[in-house]
C-alpha cells in the first residue's frame, strides 16, 4: 500500500481519496488507509508541519509514503490564476513564498521520512493517458462488455459528446427517403437530420441536416445540407448555409441555375438594404 503527498506551489484540490467520506481532509484521508487502499494527497504540502500528519498515519497502518514534487514553475503556477475569479485567486506574493518552500523541502523530506521522492516531470504521464482514452473507446463500441454507445458512435464522433444528451431518433419517419431520420432539440428550437448510409454511391456514411429550400422562399420541399460538425449545424439554425453550393432542395435539385441566379439576386438585394 502507498500513500503518496503530491507537493506543489497553489495546488488547490485538497486529499484526493477517491470519493468523499468525511468532511475535512484529515478524516478523508483516514478511511481508506483504514481500509487498505492506497491514498494520493494533493494539497500544497510545502512545510514540513503539514507533511507531517500524513507520515505518521501512514506508519500506523504501514503504508509506504511517497513524496511527488510537481516542477511547474512559479511563474506559470501566477500566470494560471489569470482566469480565476478573485476569491479563488492567490496572492502573487504567497505563491512565490509555497514556491521557495517547496524548493527548500528537497532537502528535508527524507528526514521526514520520505523513503522515496519523485519528481513529477519524470513520471510516465503518456500511457496512463493513452489508457484512459483506449479504455473509454472500448466503453463507447461496448467492448468492455457494457451496452456501449450503438448507434451515436458515429454522432459522437461527427459532432461530439455534447450533443448525445439533444439526441433522438424519429422512427417511422419518412422526409428523408427512407434514410434513419433523428432530430436534436433544446427548448422551442430543434434541427432535424437525416443518417446518410451511401454518400456519393460509394458507400460513405455521413449527416445531412434539413433546412428550407435555398431557392424559393415559397418552396414547401425538404431541403438539405451535409453536416460534417457542429459548426454546420450552427450555421443551419442561423441560416448562414443557405447559400451554400451541397445545400439541394428535393424538388429544384443541386443544380439549379436559374432558381441559384435568383437566390443569389435576392441575397444581394438583402445586402444593398
Amino acid at each position: 500500500m502507498f500513500a503518496t503527498l503530491a507537493l506543489g506551489a497553489q495546488t488547490t484540490r485538497p486529499w484526493v481519496v477517491g470519493q468523499p467520506y468525511d468532511t475535512t481532509s484529515r478524516q478523508r484521508a483516514r478511511r481508506p488507509m483504514t481500509e487498505h487502499k492506497n491514498l494520493t494527497g494533493n494539497a500544497t504540502n510545502v512545510t514540513a508541519a503539514a507533511r507531517k500528519p500524513l507520515v505518521a498515519a501512514a506508519k500506523r497502518h504501514d503504508m509506504l509514503p511517497i513524496a511527488v514534487l510537481l516542477t511547474t514553475p512559479g511563474s506559470i503556477c501566477i500566470e494560471r490564476q489569470g482566469p480565476r475569479p478573485a476569491n479563488r485567486t492567490v496572492p502573487e506574493e504567497v505563491v512565490a513564498q509555497q514556491h521557495k518552500d517547496l524548493f527548500a523541502s528537497r532537502r528535508t523530506l527524507k528526514s521526514e521520512g520520505f523513503p522515496e521522492i519523485v519528481y513529477s516531470d519524470s513520471l510516465n504521464r503518456l500511457q496512463p493517458y493513452l489508457e484512459r482514452l483506449s479504455e473509454t473507446r472500448q466503453a463507447d463500441l461496448g467492448l468492455d462488455g457494457g451496452a456501449g454507445l450503438g448507434d451515436l458512435t458515429l454522432v459522437r464522433r461527427v459532432f461530439g459528446e455534447e450533443i448525445l444528451p439533444l439526441w433522438r431518433w424519429k422512427p417511422g419517419s419518412n422526409i428523408a427517403g427512407g434514410d434513419r431520420v433523428a432530430e436534436i432539440r433544446l427548448g422551442q428550437q430543434y434541427l432535424t437530420l437525416a443518417l446518410r448510409t451511401d454518400v456519393d454511391g460509394e458507400g460513405d456514411v455521413g449527416f445531412d441536416v434539413l433546412m428550407a429550400c435555398p431557392v424559393f422562399a415559397d418552396c414547401k420541399s425538404a431541403a438539405w445540407a451535409p453536416a460534417y460538425n457542429a459548426t454546420d449545424l450552427l450555421q443551419a439554425l442561423t441560416g448562414d448555409l443557405a447559400t451554400d453550393p451541397d445545400v439541394y432542395c428535393t424538388d429544384h435539385g443541386p443544380d439549379d441555375p436559374e432558381g441559384r441566379a435568383d437566390l443569389e439576386q435576392q441575397y444581394a438585394d438583402a445586402v444593398r438594404a
